[in-house]
């Protein structure tokens, strides 16, 4: 029933257009599946169509909270993310392809951001005083104390961060619902094959090298180097699962050590962190898969 919802209000530039307009009131990943839906489902005028009803919806949304302009970046940084996926996705026909793209896409980001904007606690310090202000005027608690604990260790790697993983959801969502009407199966396979490659995984190696060195000569380090790890250790981590179901999908483990993957996600994620960096070189799947034949 909800697939087959959301192919109808895909199948028309205003049925889409309006769709994720209200989709962004539910979990914003919604409205995102709706354009990559769209996209590959009814092409390039209705996905753009859903973009826009979202961008549109999410800058009203915003705009009472943050300013008119700050409202604009959010919704820029909210949909484009999706489109650019989406269209990575529909050209290659390949998720991993599409999740080098987000991933890339993501690491420029944290880098422009320290580079154009700076200390991202300074930078949002406005946005964050007029936060507080409506909560405190709602009648939360010590609101104001606890908004600055937490924003104090706010970074671009980790805006950055959360821009990744809402696209990449709205990416696996949006091909799961595509998968289900045209060809069922297709988001879990290409899930079980996703793989970062050779090049982020070497900028992780360079991203961590500077880091490191960074710390040497300077208190604080090089920001823009600890913003690019975390967010390609992320990136990796999510590979270790695709690495998990893999290895489960060929009855190489059993559910149990795929549970166990979802636990260390919250409990040690930088162990699946190097589960993932690892399969760059080893590829464990390509290990265990059975040869033709045999």
């Amino acid at each position: 029933m909800m697939t087959a919802i959301l192919q109808w209000t895909t199948a028309n530039p205003v049925r889409a257009f309006l769709a994720a307009g209200l989709a962004v009131f539910l979990p914003l990943p919604v409205a995102g599946a709706l354009v990559v839906a769209a996209l590959l489902a009814s092409g390039a005028s209705a996905a753009l169509a859903a973009a826009a009803g979202a961008a549109i919806a999410t800058a009203l949304a915003s705009d009472s909270l943050f300013g008119s302009t700050m409202a604009a970046a959010i919704a820029l940084l909210t949909v484009m993310p999706w489109v650019l996926g989406a269209f990575a996705l529909e050209r290659s026909r390949s998720l991993s392809f599409a999740f080098q793209a987000l991933t890339m896409g993501c690491c420029l980001l944290a880098l422009v951001a320290n580079g154009l904007l700076g200390d991202p606690v300074s930078t949002l310090a406005p946005v964050i005083r007029k936060w507080a202000d409506m909560l405190a005027g709602a009648g939360f608690p010590r609101v104001r104390e606890e908004i600055g604990t937490v924003t104090a260790g706010i970074s671009w790697g980790r805006l950055a961060w959360l821009v990744l993983v809402q696209a990449f959801i709205a990416l696996c969502a949006g091909l799961w619902v595509y998968g289900r009407g045209r060809e069922p199966g297709l988001f879990g396979r290409e899930f079980r094959q996703l793989r970062l490659g050779g090049f982020p995984a070497w900028l992780l190696v360079v991203a961590f090298a500077t880091s490191v060195i960074g710390y040497r000569f300077a208190a604080d380090g090089w920001p823009a180097a600890d913003d690019l790890v975390f967010v390609l250790a992320a990136a990796f981590l999510v590979q270790a699962l695709a690495v998990v179901h893999g290895l489960r999908e060929l009855q190489v483990i059993g559910p149990l050590p795929v549970v166990l993957a979802y636990v260390a996600v919250l409990l040690v994620p930088m162990a699946l962190v190097g589960i993932g960096f690892a399969d760059t070189w080893i590829r464990f799947r390509e290990r265990f898969a059975p040869r033709q034949g045999v």
